[in-house]
């Protein structure tokens, strides 16, 4: 397949926070494309981070179930935490299974990263698999003050799991993705 033309990036030529809260920034960029003017808002999540999926020897898989609210609905999907500032990829993913599913393991493996909503979320995820899981002794830490979750913490199996997207029960783009990852991962697809 040829192309006639080559995709070149936007040039930026001023960039502002349109608004800024403790879990998001609204971003207006001025852009020339070609030799045209546009103004092109996005959003930056603050917290970008891991997303883990925590294996079991049986192969069965844990999930968190919450409130979603811009969406209204409650959901199961895998654990997402928030990447600190100077704290590494590696060392977020096991912070987050610590204190998301009390669990900590013996081997990670990071399938790659992902952008759920590049034309409007600058936000990227890598997901981790954690395998030979035991009980961890740290708990939930205090690193967002203003963060209220209420988790109900479970394992399902694949077939499970398929159901439950079926269903509509996951429906996110973490949980979707990280499964299409994890599944090639393990030569499923």
């Amino acid at each position: 397949m040829t192309h006639k033309t080559k995709i070149e990036p936007w040039k930026v030529q001023n960039s502002k926070v349109a608004l800024s809260t403790s879990w998001i920034q609204v971003v207006e960029d001025e852009c020339l494309v070609d030799t045209q003017k546009l103004k092109y808002t996005y959003t930056r999540r603050v917290d970008e981070g891991p997303v883990i999926i925590a294996e079991e020897n049986d192969g069965s898989l844990w999930l968190v179930q919450q409130y979603r609210h811009p969406i209204k609905k409650i959901i199961w999907q895998f654990p997402v935490e928030g990447k600190l500032k100077e704290e590494s990829w590696d060392d977020a993913a096991k912070r987050g299974l610590a204190e998301e599913l009390q669990l900590q393991a013996m081997e990670w493996k990071n399938l790659g990263e992902f952008y759920p909503d590049p034309g409007g979320l600058e936000q990227k995820y890598q997901i981790y698999i954690a395998m030979g899981l035991s009980k961890s002794v740290i708990s939930k830490s205090q690193h967002l003050e203003d963060e209220i979750e209420e988790l109900i913490v479970e394992k399902f199996t694949r077939v499970q799991i398929e159901e439950m997207i079926s269903s509509g029960e996951i429906c996110d783009n973490w949980t979707l993705s990280a499964l299409f990852l994890y599944d090639r991962f393990n030569n499923r697809s």
